[in-house]
């Protein structure tokens, strides 16, 4: 397989110029081109360029609305709503956090409501950008159903996965917590069946609820949930902030993310912003610090987020290696007519 080295600002060029010639907005384009391209920093593969043909059909299809204006409310003080009218949920995310932060930071914490919304990427991402001014951001996103309840056949719940992220006293995120009620995210089970290979036991169930190792029946049946009922509890947990209380579109209503069936998804997100300033009682750092290296003391052991980390700053110093199929594939997409 050829490969060419893009950097970060390559990487979203390729992506902003082919979600602009399929009708999206300025505003959308930039947003999730650098989604797209932190996925590819972080070798997060699953929801980087890859993602991007995904993103222009459903702007063809009117499963994404391009031209979607986020519609942000104040309800109360200390919460913020934000409509993505059924456009892209990166700027929505964007537009509810330029109230969020200095509403959480002014009262200590704040909660943010989106609804009529998308896929939003890596949520890790998102809860990062808070962590990155001083706040703990707790995130919930859910997704069209794909995971059974333990005992059933038919899936309720999506992956939905939730995300926090944790501020060191640096300006930076000290830990990364980023995962979903499933074992694996579904974006992995397509890329196995896109390329013809079978998943391993134990990622997903067939239509009968029964453990598979085919990709093809996997996507007929359920993810399945990591944990056991754990996992399946932490997916309603998530279902419960992201969509019901958010306003959102329920999972089992929701149309797929994939292909072009359904109109838009209208799924939902759900952010806590929180101060530590505020609840601490003063030594937050000191505490943080101390459960931190009684983690990275211990040899083998690692602190959720720093994988990514470690691939984004080998990635931001070398380029990363991107299929020249799929970059010829983005690039065609920016002469569509």
């Amino acid at each position: 397989m050829k490969t060419n080295i893009l950097n970060r600002r390559e990487i979203e060029e390729l992506a902003e110029k082919a979600l602009l010639a399929f009708g999206s907005t300025s505003n959308a384009a930039e947003s999730l081109a650098r989604a797209v391209a932190s996925a590819e920093m972080d070798g997060i593969k699953s929801h980087g360029l890859v993602y991007v043909p995904i993103y222009c059909e459903h702007l063809r299809c009117g499963k994404v609305i391009g031209t979607a204006v986020p519609r942000v409310e104040r309800p109360a003080k200390a919460a913020v709503v934000v409509d993505a009218g059924s456009g892209f949920a990166h700027p929505a995310i964007d537009a509810g956090f330029l109230e969020l932060i200095p509403v959480a930071s002014k009262l200590g914490c704040a909660g943010l409501a989106i609804r009529n919304s998308y896929n939003c990427g890596v949520l890790g991402h998102h809860v990062e950008r808070l962590a990155q001014v001083g706040l703990l951001g707790l995130g919930f996103t859910n997704a069209p159903a794909s995971i059974m309840p333990v005992g059933g056949t038919t899936p309720v719940i999506g992956t939905n996965p939730f995300a926090l992220a944790v501020p060191d006293d640096g300006g930076i995120a000290a830990v990364v917590i980023d995962q979903s009620a499933s074992v694996v995210a579904k974006s992995e089970i397509k890329m196995h069946a896109q390329a013809g290979k079978s998943i391993p036991e134990g990622w997903a169930l067939d239509a009968q609820g029964n453990p598979t190792t085919d990709p093809s029946e996997a996507l007929k049946g359920s993810m399945a949930p990591a944990g056991g009922y754990k996992g399946f509890g932490n997916g309603l947990m998530v279902e419960l902030f992201a969509a019901v209380l958010a306003g959102a579109t329920l999972g089992k209503d929701a149309s797929p993310f994939a292909g072009t069936a359904g109109g838009p998804p209208r799924t939902g997100q759900f952010f806590f912003a929180v101060s530590a300033e505020a609840f601490s009682g003063g030594g937050y750092a000191q505490r943080l610090h101390s459960l931190v290296n009684a983690i990275e003391e211990q040899s083998g052991s690692r602190i959720p987020g720093s994988r990514r980390w470690a691939q984004r700053k080998l990635h931001e110093d070398n380029g990363v290696e991107v299929d020249a199929e799929l970059i010829h594939r983005v690039s065609s997409l920016s002469l569509a007519d």
